[in-house]
Formats: structure tokens, C-alpha cells, sequence
């Protein structure tokens, strides 16, 4: 008998409380809103709990600008457009792995392009990480891949990987970034 009572007060506890997921995927960690949020912004319905329970988010999570690098600020904004809008969406499941934030960066990519940042799925919901892991990718990815400097490869390898401009599967990725107002040579 108490074990069933354990039980219940267990799952009406989640019932009530929910996950914090919503808010950690963002970037962003779960407090009571009377506590100052550094650095951030808080956002509400991310955090389980009462109603001054908030998610914390960086403001980088939602403003800042692109890091420079060989891939141009507009190319960086089409193809940002295209993967999230171009703001924090946290992390989805695709193609058998998570992809977060403004870029939809996984795991591998972020390893790939040095780690910045505190954490993978904090560094893709901050834009200006998030960002320079792109930069740092496309650096190390485009002299391997015997492609042109040039938006249109930048896009297609962020698609497909390291050699992503060479393959015709990257080729519908690239219609999608150039109707956001990219040019092959943007």
C-alpha cells in the first residue's frame, strides 16, 4: 500500500510540475523570477512549477549579431532564416539526433568546429556561439571539400557535411537559402 501511494504522489508531482526541458533546450535554466537574471531576460511557459518560475535566458539567446569569418553576414542570415527564422528554437529530433538552436547545430557539428561556448545546446541558442561555430566550421570544411569560397557551399556544407557541396542531395538546402536573398556569391 505504500508503495502505490509513493506512486501516485509521484506522478501527480509530474503531473503538476512537468519538465524544465522546454527551458534547458532554449539555452536558459529555471528559477524564481524574484532572482535577478544576469546577463539575460526571463520567458515564461518554459519551466514547470508555480507561475514565478521562469526560464533565465541569455540575451545573446535572442540579440546580439552574427561572429565574423569567411562566411559573409548575409549568407550567415540566409541561411539562419531558413534553419530557425533565425531565433532560439531550442533542439528538435532530426534525422536520428537533436538539432538546436538558431542554426540547428548537432552534437558532431559542434565537436567539429571546436566547442565553443559553456555546453553544445547553449552555444546553438546563442547567436553570436552559435555563429562562430559556423565560422569555425566552414573554416576548417571548405579547403577539404574542393569547393568554391561562396555562399552557395557554405550552405551546402552546414546541409551535408564537410564535402555537402559536392553532393546533389544538398542541392534543394541551397534553393531554400537562396530564396531568402542569397546569391551563389553572397
Amino acid at each position: 500500500m505504500n508503495g502505490l501511494f509513493l506512486f501516485c504522489v509521484a506522478a501527480t508531482a509530474v503531473l503538476a510540475y512537468g519538465s524544465d526541458a522546454p527551458c534547458t533546450n532554449s539555452g536558459g535554466h529555471c528559477q524564481d523570477d524574484h532572482l535577478a537574471c544576469h546577463n539575460g531576460h526571463y520567458q515564461s511557459g518554459l519551466c514547470s512549477g508555480g507561475t514565478h518560475r521562469r526560464c533565465c535566458l541569455s540575451s545573446a539567446s535572442h540579440t546580439g549579431s552574427f561572429s565574423s569569418g569567411i562566411v559573409s553576414q548575409q549568407c550567415l542570415q540566409c541561411i539562419c532564416n531558413v534553419e530557425s527564422g533565425c531565433k532560439a528554437i531550442g533542439c528538435h529530433f532530426d534525422v536520428n539526433s537533436d538539432s538546436c538552436g538558431y542554426f540547428q547545430i548537432k552534437e558532431g557539428y559542434w565537436h567539429d568546429c571546436g566547442s565553443p561556448g559553456s555546453s553544445w545546446r547553449s552555444c546553438a541558442n546563442d547567436l553570436a556561439c552559435a555563429s562562430k561555430c559556423v565560422q569555425a566550421y566552414m573554416s576548417r570544411y571548405i579547403g577539404y571539400s574542393g569547393c568554391s569560397h561562396s555562399c552557395e557551399s557554405y550552405a551546402r556544407i552546414h546541409n551535408g557535411g564537410p564535402a555537402g557541396c559536392r553532393h546533389s542531395n544538398t542541392a534543394g538546402y541551397w534553393s531554400h537559402v537562396h530564396a531568402q536573398g542569397c546569391s551563389h556569391n553572397s
